[in-house]
């Protein structure tokens, strides 16, 4: 007998796809929490947490009003930055050549 209740779409220890980090991205901009996002890809919350603290990157504002000129940074996630990041990362690990 097989168990299809409580079996996940993708199996333990796989890593992100491009496409499953494009969908954080537009998830996350829709306002929808890690929990949520893990929910609805089948993948462990900490698994998206990672992920998000991984492709954030801070963005600045630049807004004049009246004369006067305020800045204001903020974070996002973007889904090509946290491949690159998680590329370079892949690239250290490993055995090291003699």
């Amino acid at each position: 007998m097989t168990q299809e209740q409580f079996n996940t779409n993708s199996r333990k220890g796989k890593h992100l796809s491009y496409q499953e980090r494009c969908q954080i991205a537009i998830l996350k901009k829709e306002g929808y929490s890690n929990r949520a996002i893990a929910k609805s890809l089948g993948r462990s919350p900490q698994t998206i947490h990672n992920e998000v603290k991984r492709g954030s990157v801070t963005q600045r504002k630049h807004q004049k009003q009246k004369g006067k000129i305020y800045d204001y940074t903020y974070t996002i996630y973007d889904a090509d930055a946290g491949k690159a990041h998680y590329d370079q990362q892949r690239l250290n690990c490993g055995r090291r050549p003699k």
